[in-house]
């Protein structure tokens, strides 16, 4: 059960769970993969959206409280006690700091700091611990087997564990996961691939696992704004916009999206320099038909490169052809001839604005080619005559990936581009 949301943007009904404490163990291991990594975050981020009622101030008795380890060898937490994770904004912007470690799988040791450094001093008294483990059910023979059941047994600590098969297509081992779990296969999810952990039937199913019986409160509340949060200025941001130009996009909505990523450059936090490793840098395609495209700008942080290329964006008015153009994208965007144009750490994302009506030309290969160069992808489509089938596809499985307005318009009013840059970013 989801928010229901005035367009102000604050909540009319809202779910309550009563005092819960969430603890996510995400597994930030080699073997993951960086887009893998991406997507458990996502994952987790959801999931919270869903639970309504955070608390404000770690100490408070009642809300929702939220950590997250992630492991690989060495481990990282975001704390229940945190003070300054007093919002969904604030939770949000520090999971998505979370840079993938890429080293070995310490799963048993990672459960244990996750309950000695996260749970054990933090959780309050009338609180339930739910503890979310997602791995591919493998560890490092280094590591110590007998703590794998770490978190069992542990008053009012119930653990649920998430076995994913890794980047290397492997499936998850049964025995290990199971033994996360405490022997209690009910409380076992399964799943090939990572982009499943953020389907909606998914999200749905760990919403009733961690909230089985929420309150629904519908207060006389005004509209309340969170605070901003300064986009993509803590973390590196390779981000790929790929423009459908087709004839369906008209001239006036061809405006109207040159608009929308001028707006998108003035809000982000663009590299200061070549050799920041931080903030955002930006690149436009439009891509037509097969093997029509135009590149507005490579990767760059120099705003009079961007506003120079939006300036002389010609409007192709052809058909529309996305598989090859993410082909060209990787291939010449991201790098060439085995020359990387992207910084180290930095997510790649791939904005797709399109209404989904397009050639089928190796688009699936497309996708997969996405995956395999640890790209994250998001969606624009506006309009009602859309092809849901391949927007999904765009979006890697993951509908809140894929952003819906009634006009070209829209993707400038204050809400919906507000949600897209906190998404991106």
């Amino acid at each position: 059960m989801t928010y229901i949301r005035e367009t102000c943007g604050c909540c009319d009904c809202e779910k309550r769970c009563g005092p819960l404490d969430i603890v996510f163990v995400i597994d930030s291991s080699e073997s993951v993969g960086q887009t893998n990594f991406t997507l458990e975050k996502n994952f987790v981020i959801n999931t919270i959206n869903r639970l309504g009622n955070m608390a404000s101030d770690p100490a408070s008795p009642t809300g929702t409280r939220v950590g997250v380890v992630q492991f690989s060898h060495t481990f990282e937490a975001i704390h229940l006690s945190d003070s300054s994770i007093n919002s969904m904004s604030a939770f949000k912007t520090a999971v998505k700091n979370l840079n993938w470690i890429a080293g070995g799988t310490f799963t048993p040791s990672a459960l244990k700091f996750a309950y000695d450094n996260v749970i054990r001093n933090s959780k309050r008294a009338q609180a339930k611990v739910s503890v979310v483990v997602v791995t591919d059910g493998r560890y490092d023979p280094n590591d110590n087997e007998t703590l794998l059941p770490y978190l069992c047994g542990r008053s009012n600590v119930v653990v649920t564990a998430i076995g994913v098969g890794d980047m290397f297509q492997k499936q998850h081992d049964d025995n290990i996961v199971g033994s996360i779990a405490c022997g209690r296969r009910e409380r076992v999810k399964k799943m090939k691939n990572f982009v499943d952990l953020v389907a909606e039937d998914f999200i749905g199913s760990i919403e009733t696992v961690l909230c089985p019986d929420p309150v629904i409160v519908c207060p006389d509340l005004p509209c309340i704004s969170e605070p901003d949060v300064a986009p993509c200025v803590e973390r590196p941001v390779d981000l790929v916009f790929l423009l459908d130009g087709s004839e369906r996009l008209g001239t006036v909505n061809f405006q109207q999206v040159r608009e929308f990523l001028r707006k998108v450059a003035e809000r982000l936090g663009l590299a200061r320099s070549k050799t920041d490793g931080m903030r955002a840098r930006l690149a436009l395609l439009e891509f037509g038909k097969e093997n029509e495209n135009h590149l507005a700008f490579p990767l760059t942080h120099d705003p009079a490169i961007i506003e120079d290329g939006i300036a002389r964006l010609p409007y192709l008015d052809s058909s529309s052809s996305v598989g090859p153009a993410i082909f060209h994208t990787i291939n010449n965007i991201l790098g060439r001839q085995n020359v990387r144009n992207t910084r180290p750490n930095a997510e790649l994302s791939f904005v797709f604005i399109t209404d989904g009506i397009t050639g089928n030309s190796n688009l699936d290969e497309a996708v997969s080619a996405m995956r395999s160069a640890q790209v994250v992808s998001t969606v624009i489509a506006t309009g009602s005559d859309v092809d849901q089938e391949v927007l999904t596809k765009l979006a890697m499985g993951d509908q809140n990936a894929i952003f819906k307005g009634k006009f070209m318009s829209d993707l400038t009013r204050s809400s919906l581009f507000d949600r897209f840059i906190q998404w991106v970013c």
